[in-house]
């Protein structure tokens, strides 16, 4: 199945991939797909003959990767899938088109929708492993392949299921979220833009693609200049055809648009581009209902969302969501002919304790032992971005650097990786943990096919990681988690989550999410009349430890001021912009002014003990010098070559 390229520029009138005539300054990105628009901006290809057969890509190297065939063209460039002669790993790559290559304005957009994507770091929206130039002009960036097909190509075989629809949404709603908490809105969403895959057991896992027209907040360089008007028209919100102000409640407008088609099996507005403007800005939608059968509670969500005045709509993509999930909640519980009830049935037992998690047993790891050889471990767990061993001795050395490699049967041979110890787990601190104990690696310095390989493995062996959905405890048990929960909700949002201090952003959503499903599942299976009320409270903690977490911004605040370096670290790698770190050292400093004479301090000792060989001595000031002063970016790179260093020895 193809992989959407961009849709932000234009083609010729004579459209030979869809077999329709479209306006000059219209983009087509498919047989049968939404038009996408750009208003005043250079034109591609106007006037101009098809482009010949042959392609002067194809065979070409591009890094470790070979490109095969294209995939996809959009209006600033070309897909083509590339693949790993050695290890068989495939990439979408993406070209910019040669000829908008001399105008820097362009290239910058190109290279935009690449940090975008980036900076959001969404399970599912596309990945980007790199971005370089293929000289003298050919700008690209690799991202991740995606096998399967777009939610166009699913709707234009009719309606969608409900749950399934259900279920797109709502990953949509997460993704966006993430996204507009970076300061990042789409502006073209459509189906077509919406990729489906089969992934962790799910045939309908979405990956949101196309950021091309995608608005940075806080960007600048006039690189979404007044008077240039982009967007699919049957998706656009009134403020996006009127060149208005644009924020994340246009995506929720568009999002609106894409649930009244997926539950109505039709566009809310049809008609030529001009007609479909105006409708956007001056027509109301038709109601839903008069279309197909949606319940009432889905009806009334669709039209906020579709308010003309952006006031009016859901302000943001989670207050979207908890609207979906509530009509989908109020259909479940007022079925059309309601079930006898139950017999009744003393309360569950409480769930056994989960016990440790088994090694993967496809999964080889061999690491490198110095003077002894190789060692076989076994992987208890794979993640994107490390993974951990278990092992009772012969740890190697904390912050020490390893190689190793990784055998699987879906990859064609085995893939050597270089890794940074970050973790011991000591058989008593498993057994007070319940997992096996060994050590965890943090993968280091991967180049771009290696982080596509390791990116494929460990979405591969994910299913087999997924715990069962537990039943509803018994009173006893229900009330202690209750207590356990809130003593923990108390503390800091890390110790609730269960969650350690330098957790991916990934990591913050997974652990919110399943927190809340048990929650939920404690809320509606009470065994207390109390428990309804302190579950509810504790959702909200949850809500809140996910929006302290699982943005950079407010997460380098939090971690500041607690002398997390190592969160801090996270926030740091996920973009947060130096302006913003300056500021909120300067504030931290101007609150707490004994903080940067401790640094100071620590770091002085660290360089005495370093000169004297006492390393333990030497690491253990200068953390101490990061907790006092956890924003001081000079210290942060000085520990970080300290550990380098001691890793090389």
């Amino acid at each position: 199945m193809q992989q959407p390229g961009n849709g932000s520029g234009a083609t010729p009138p004579a459209c030979e991939r869809c077999g329709q005539a479209h306006p000059a300054d219209d983009t087509c990105p498919g047989p049968a797909g939404g038009r996408t628009l750009q208003f005043g901006a250079p034109q591609e290809g106007a006037g101009q003959p098809a482009a010949p057969p042959a392609d002067p890509l194809i065979g070409a190297r591009v890094g470790s990767f070979q490109i095969v065939r294209p995939i996809g063209r959009g209006g600033m460039g070309t897909v083509y899938l590339a693949e790993h002669p050695a290890i068989g790993s495939k990439v979408a790559i993406k070209f910019l088109h040669q000829s908008m290559a001399a105008d820097p304005q362009l290239v910058a957009r190109f290279y935009d929708e690449a940090r975008a994507v980036n900076l959001i770091g969404h399970d599912n929206i596309v990945g980007v492993y790199d971005l370089s130039l293929l000289p003298p002009d050919r700008y690209y960036y690799v991202m991740e392949y995606l096998e399967g097909e777009t939610l166009g190509a699913l709707l234009r075989r009719g309606r969608v299921p409900s749950e399934i629809a259900l279920d797109v949404l709502l990953q949509l709603c997460d993704a966006l979220q993430c996204a507009h908490e970076r300061g990042v809105v789409h502006r073209d969403l459509k189906p077509d833009n919406v990729f489906l895959v089969a992934r962790r057991g799910r045939t309908h896992f979405v990956k949101l693609v196309d950021f091309g027209i995608a608005k940075l907040r806080g960007a600048t360089g006039g690189r979404t200049q007044s008077g240039v008007i982009v967007g699919t028209p049957e998706y656009m919100a009134p403020e996006q055809c009127d060149d208005g102000p644009i924020d994340p409640r246009t995506d929720v407008y568009a999002l609106g648009a894409m649930a009244f088609e997926l539950f109505t099996g039709r566009l809310p507005f049809a008609g030529s581009v001009t007609q479909l403007l105006l409708a956007q800005l001056r027509t109301p939608p038709p109601r839903p209902s008069s279309l197909a059968p949606v319940p009432p509670a889905l009806e009334a969500a669709i039209l906020r969302a579709m308010e003309k005045e952006p006031g009016r709509r859901f302000q943001d993509m989670a207050a979207f969501a908890r609207a979906l999930r509530e009509s989908a909640e109020e259909r479940a519980a007022s079925p059309a002919a309601p079930a006898p009830a139950p017999a009744a049935a003393p309360p569950p037992p409480p769930a056994p304790t989960p016990p440790a998690r088994e090694p993967l047993s496809e999964l080889l790891v061999e690491l490198a032992a110095g003077p002894e050889g190789r060692r076989s471990l076994p992987a208890v767990e794979l993640t994107r971005a490390g993974l951990y061993l278990r092992a009772e001795a012969r740890l190697p050395p904390l912050f020490s650097r390893v190689k190793l490699s990784l055998s699987h049967p879906t990859l064609r041979g085995p893939l050597a990786l270089e890794a940074e110890v970050v973790r011991h787990v000591l058989p008593a601190e498993a057994a007070a943990f319940r997992m096996a104990p060994g050590f965890a690696l943090q993968l280091v310095d991967l180049p771009p096919e290696a982080r596509a390989a390791v990116v494929a493995l460990a979405d591969a062996v994910s299913p087999r990681q997924a715990a069962p959905t537990a039943a509803p405890p018994g009173a006893e048990a229900a009330g202690a988690r209750l207590a356990e929960l809130e003593g923990r909700a108390g503390k800091d949002p890390y110790l609730l989550l269960g969650l350690a201090p330098d957790a991916e952003f990934a990591e913050v959503r997974r652990a919110a999410r399943a927190l809340r499903e048990e929650i939920e599942l404690l809320r509606a299976h009470p065994q207390h009349p109390a428990h309804p009320a302190r579950a509810t409270a504790l959702l909200g903690r949850v809500e809140a430890a996910q929006a302290a977490l699982g943005a950079p911004a407010p997460r380098l605040s939090l971690d500041a001021r607690s002398g997390n370096w190592r969160g801090v670290r996270r926030s740091l790698a996920a973009g947060v912009p130096e302006a913003l770190v300056a500021a909120r050292r300067e504030e931290l400093l101007r609150a707490e002014p004994g903080r940067a004479a401790e640094a100071q301090r620590q770091l002085a000792r660290a360089q005495v003990a370093g000169k004297l060989g006492n390393w333990e001595a030497a690491a253990a000031a200068w953390e101490a010098a990061l907790a006092a002063d956890p924003l001081d970016g000079k210290a942060m790179d000085g520990y970080l070559a300290f550990r380098r260093r001691r890793g090389a020895e």
